[in-house]
């Protein structure tokens, strides 16, 4: 039996857990190609995020619901809203050692407050390479090009 609930579901009880935390509930959908995590409270992200995000989120979703281990995950606060990603072990060498099952809510702690970068901007941070190697290194944010895969 799969005990993880459709994604209207499932934002509902992530909106209400940010709530708790006395977070925003309004959220954009981020993947690692519009975040940089410089350190662990200073935070850059692509705002506002591409617009194949939404459908690209719901499909990780819908991918990670089907397995049964989704992890709806707030990475930053940015423009009063939190930039969240929707990820799961899609590949064996993914996956989390003690989960194998459900869905988790999780915020980053401390949920830093990101710094905004238009898509101007944020394309040209491509030719930096302590960038690319953010991009490169950091696994705990999927790809667009993971999600859509």
């Amino acid at each position: 039996m799969n005990d993880v609930p459709d994604f209207a579901a499932a934002l509902t009880q992530f909106r209400r857990v940010l709530g708790e935390n006395g977070d925003p509930s309004d959220l954009f959908w981020v993947f690692r190609d519009d975040v940089w995590k410089l350190s662990p409270t200073e935070v850059w992200v692509k705002y506002p995020s591409s617009r194949q995000n939404i459908s690209l989120a719901e499909k990780v979703f819908a991918e990670g619901r089907e397995k049964g281990l989704v992890d709806i995950h707030a990475v930053a606060v940015a423009a009063g809203q939190i930039a969240a990603t929707v990820w799961f072990p899609k590949y064996a060498h993914e996956e989390v050692q003690g989960w194998n099952r459900g869905m988790k809510l999780s915020i980053s702690q401390p949920l830093p407050r990101a710094k905004t970068i238009g898509a101007l901007r944020w394309s040209l941070l491509g030719f930096l390479p302590r960038f690319r190697q953010y991009q490169k290194a950091d696994i705990s944010i999927g790809t667009r090009a993971w999600a859509a895969a």
